[in-house]
């Protein structure tokens, strides 16, 4: 690139980031498309990773081809035994309440953490390096970031940059190995970055090696989180609400509450409740599914009430088949549907499950980003803090799931009730269908907190911090 132009270079690996930025109308994408068109001195450089090269391709048009590219690029994985060892030590360098059950519990209820039975174990070693190494600024800020750059040295972004010169690089999952390999170069140039993580359950997980100069955060929570767990100043995080968001909230796609009860096969009169899975990491939800069948083929409720269940869709092929195992006793119930649809990047499956949602008289969510998403909407939340009919030990249980940093700001909000027992889900339950305006003031606090601004300008602002 010669002359006056300026360039961008702008990381887009992995689907979350296409969900945010990507593949709404009105999205970052979007109103980057249409600046380039206007200015012929502005070149925004996409980096993908090689194997969804084909996937996103269909998104860049030959009008501005020169100017708004597709910039395939492999990283590789592996690391040294040098290279491992120096990112166990400066991912310990915070240990929160959700490092501590990943290190300690693991995800799956039948698997050790990540790494194996021997990481369990080394949990003490983390729990050490936080309160040690951890609290040493100097080595948090100068000592760790030199010593990265000397120790990862294999540079796959080098010939990008002698290429295009950027200008700027816009980080857009912090915790991407694509991204963080783009940031220790761009350390190295010297070229200034703006960064934000993909998923609200990023920044209190592990502490990153670098910082970028200037930092967007989608919620009040996560620039605390900035703030508390990754250390940046707060002068340098800077408030844009969740991007997606806009989408959610935007009461153009909102149809009738008649045309999703036929969408779903239900009476015109009749109330569903929503059942959002958490997969292999809740083996107990056909105890709690039954039992709300159950509940509803009684009449316990009154009326028409329906169950609309939403598998977990990600996830590792064994997941898949464990799933599909737990729910073949519903599948022909005559009281609930399954919506297996996977909507984000399919504009009208996208639509319509927000219309589930928005519709639904309450949402039973197991630790899932679907409560701030129908937080959103104000809809009744519900959690699951018990283990259906079997009692089992904290590694177990879905309780493990409690100790998660950011969904502690969510328990505390009163916006979602949690039941401990099936006494008390039936109590919760009938209670929002009877009255769904309950506990609106606690979701207003969750929305104030966690979810950010719903202003509909969350992606102007973005555009607003790259450009300025």
């Amino acid at each position: 690139m010669t002359g006056k132009k300026k360039t961008i270079f702008f990381t887009l690996s992995t689907t979350a980031v296409y969900r945010n930025l990507l593949f709404f109308p009105g999205s970052v994408y979007d109103r980057l498309r249409r600046i380039v068109r206007e200015r012929d001195d502005l070149c925004i450089v996409f980096l993908v990773p090689e194997k969804d090269f084909h996937k996103y391709a269909v998104l860049f048009g030959e009008d501005i081809a020169d100017r708004m590219l597709l910039q395939p690029v492999s990283v590789s994985y592996p690391r040294t035994f040098l290279e491992k060892a120096f990112y166990f030590f400066y991912s310990y360098l915070i240990y929160t309440g959700t490092t501590k059950q990943l290190a300690t519990l693991g995800v799956r209820p039948e698997e050790p953490p990540a790494g194996g039975v021997l990481k369990q174990y080394l949990a003490p070693v983390k729990f050490l390096i936080a309160n040690t190494f951890g609290r040493w600024d100097t080595l948090r800020e100068y000592i760790v970031p030199w010593l990265y750059l000397g120790i990862f040295r294999s540079r796959p972004f080098l010939e990008l940059f002698s290429k295009y010169n950027p200008d700027l690089v816009f980080i857009s999952h912090l915790y991407g190995r694509l991204d963080t390999e783009l940031l220790a170069e761009a350390k190295r140039q010297r070229t200034p970055a703006i960064g934000m993580v993909a998923n609200w359950d990023h920044l209190d997980k592990y502490y990153l090696p670098f910082k970028t100069d200037k930092l967007l955060v989608q919620s009040e929570q996560l620039k605390n989180f900035a703030v508390r767990f990754q250390h940046y100043p707060a002068e340098r995080a800077v408030l844009t609400g969740y991007p997606y968001f806009d989408f959610i909230s935007n009461g153009s796609y909102a149809k009738p509450r008649e045309e999703t009860l036929k969408d779903l096969g239900f009476p015109p009169d009749s109330k569903y409740i929503l059942y959002v899975s958490g997969s292999a990491y809740c083996p107990d939800e056909p105890d709690i599914i039954e039992t709300i069948l159950q509940w509803m083929a009684e009449g316990r409720f009154g009326g028409e009430v329906r169950l609309v269940i939403r598998p977990y869709l990600g996830g590792r092929a064994k997941d898949r088949e464990f799933d599909e195992e737990k729910y073949n006793r519903f599948e022909n119930h005559p009281l609930a549907t399954f919506y297996r649809k996977e909507f984000w990047g399919d504009m009208d499956k996208s639509i319509q499950f927000m219309n589930i949602i928005r519709h639904a008289a309450s949402i039973i969510s197991i630790y899932s980003t679907i409560v701030i998403e129908a937080a959103v909407l104000d809809r009744p939340l519900v959690g699951i803090g018990f283990d259906g009919y079997k009692k089992r030990s904290l590694q177990k249980s879905i309780n493990r799931f409690a100790m998660r940093e950011h969904f502690r700001d969510v328990l505390e909000s009163g916006g979602l009730r949690t039941a401990h027992s099936f006494d008390e889900l039936f109590l919760i339950l009938d209670s929002y269908l009877k009255n769904p305006s309950l506990d609106s003031e606690g979701r207003e606090r969750l929305r104030r907190r966690v979810c950010g601004s719903l202003n509909n300008g969350s992606s102007e602002r973005i555009i607003s911090a790259i450009l300025d």
